[in-house]
């Protein structure tokens, strides 16, 4: 699709620079002085100096606090940030994000040479690959061609966790970064677990315990996403082109089954009700975006159109089989689906002493099989009075701290929200809720061998008929067997199962990986 005019003219023309918008402010007209040129502020007068301030300065080494507020005769009229110290530029540089270093690309040559340097934009890279540490550009030169080579899509791996609206079961995604090879990758998070015993209750011989056991992993045979600078140019797609665009995956599938697939980015929606949005309104969210469109996607309104418009918290994949026709003519375009992808705020699932249960959960489904969670604990509405907790005449001191403690972590709820699902209860639906975790819910403290000492609450396990109809809640009760471990006793169904917190930063470093042959270095452009 083409870009405005404006675009056009403002793309940049260096072909290692990055894909930023620039605006030509000289089409504005002014009353007087333009003040987008430095030249000019000297055509303004200024006001007198009537307060003496004394200033904290590189270049004000006088005690004297009735100096005036004057620069020395030596900067009259200069850029007053070049005349500074060079490791005192660059010291100010590394608080600029990326888009602020590239516009200093067009002013001074003093500031042009301070942004390019490189290792600015190692610090740029590295603060969006979050369990790896960046050693090389591999396979650029520098870590400003690599940084271009991949703008704007380093939010990937930055937000690492993604979960997808495919039908009833979605999908879940860990996108990391691959320094062997300069790539960004995306796999599907997948679970198995061991066969199943089964085991009686102690407290109740007719509820059936499922032992759970899951082995947690990437399935690294087929990609879900896919950025490798070596295979697909990126930088040759400039300006406001790769915000519109539909970025071809290129992995070993993409031909090999004639199923092909594109990368697109999009913006967000103002909500209005009833319309279709993903993340779910279950799922707290930054910001949603539409996952239902009669006319495929393909316009520009569902696509950013500068780069303000970009959401870093969802992106969409276009999918569809292409039948080759004879002598590798074009063939059918068949069976075209697009899935919306979206990305958690870290605080859901970054536990913290006051909610300890926080994180991505999987979770056992009998025969649906493993199934991934966010234990969403949301923030209390009142911050713990300590104040209220009164130590008790016949408890010591140990006692009362260990219960002051209980009282603060032991407080609010626990939500139990599908990411992955089945034809029963979808993705993005509850599995369960705990109201209120504190002496409210309170049902007892377990002594029997198989959880003893582990508390338990009152809960609503949710459930449903095929295809997600009659759904409903059920009285249910959870066991809060450690911070990494939880069991769901279902009360009507007479069984108990499992759910165990996934470690996700041991699958972000590819260390791990099979030994890849490191491609050949490229040149700049």
């Amino acid at each position: 699709m083409a870009s405005s005019s404006r675009e056009e003219e403002a793309a940049p023309q260096a072909s290692s620079e990055l894909a930023f918008t620039y605006v030509d402010d000289s089409q504005f007209n002014y009353g007087r002085v333009d003040p987008g040129r430095d030249e000019n502020i000297l055509l303004v007068d200024g006001l007198k100096v009537v307060e003496s301030v004394k200033r904290d300065c590189p270049w004000n080494d006088s005690k004297d606090e009735t100096r005036p507020n004057v620069l020395p005769a030596n900067m009259s009229g200069k850029d007053h940030l070049t005349v500074l110290p060079s490791e005192l530029i660059d010291r100010i540089l590394t608080f600029l994000d990326p888009a602020d270093l590239t516009v200093l690309f067009r002013t001074s040559r003093i500031l042009s040479s301070h942004a390019k340097e490189d290792i600015l934009w190692q610090r740029c890279i590295q603060e969006n690959i979050p369990g790896v540490t960046l050693a090389s550009p591999t396979p650029c030169v520098t870590y400003r061609e690599l940084y271009s080579a991949h703008d704007p899509y380093w939010f990937l791996p930055q937000y690492k966790i993604w979960f997808c609206d495919y039908f009833f079961t979605g999908k879940i995604m860990i996108a990391r970064y691959d320094p062997r090879r300069g790539c960004i990758e995306g796999y599907r998070l997948v679970a198995e677990r061991s066969p199943v015993t089964f085991d009686t209750w102690e407290a109740d011989e007719e509820v059936v315990i499922h032992s759970f056991e899951p082995k947690t992993r990437l399935h690294k045979d087929q990609p879900i996403v896919h950025f490798d600078p070596t295979k697909f140019p990126l930088c040759s797609v400039k300006g406001t082109q790769r915000l519109r665009a539909e970025i071809p995956m290129v992995n070993a599938t993409r031909n090999a089954n004639g199923v092909f697939s594109n990368f697109f980015l999009t913006r967000p929606v103002e909500e209005r009700p009833g319309m279709a949005l993903w993340p779910p309104p279950t799922i707290p969210a930054r910001h949603r975006v539409r996952n239902v469109s009669q006319e495929g996607f393909v316009g520009d309104g569902h696509k950013p159109q500068n780069r303000a418009e970009i959401s870093h918290q969802a992106f969409r994949l276009r999918h569809w089989m292409q039948m080759t026709g004879q002598n590798h003519a074009p063939g059918v375009h068949l069976g075209e689906e697009v899935y919306t992808y979206a990305t958690l705020d870290p605080k859901l699932y970054t536990p913290t002493e006051e909610k300890p249960w926080r994180g991505i959960w999987v979770g056992d489904y009998s025969g649906h099989g493993c199934e991934f969670l966010l234990m969403n604990q949301p923030d209390n509405e009142e911050p713990f009075d300590e104040s209220s907790v009164i130590q008790k005449e016949d408890e010591t001191l140990v006692e009362f701290e260990a219960r002051k403690k209980d009282e603060r972590i032991y407080r609010g709820r626990i939500e139990a929200i599908k990411l992955t699902g089945d034809p029963h209860v979808p993705r993005g639906e509850y599995t369960f809720i705990a109201d209120d975790i504190s002496q409210a819910g309170y049902i007892r403290t377990a002594d029997e061998a198989r959880f003893h000492g582990a508390r338990i609450v009152k809960s609503r396990g949710h459930i449903a008929a095929t295809m997600f109809r009659n759904d409903k809640y059920i009285e249910s009760q959870l066991i809060m067997v450690s911070n990494n471990r939880l069991a769901q006793y279902w009360v009507g169904f007479g069984h108990i199962s499992f759910y165990e917190r996934v470690d996700i930063e041991r699958f972000l470093n590819p260390e791990d990986d099979p030994i890849m042959e490191v491609p050949t270095t490229m040149g700049e452009n």
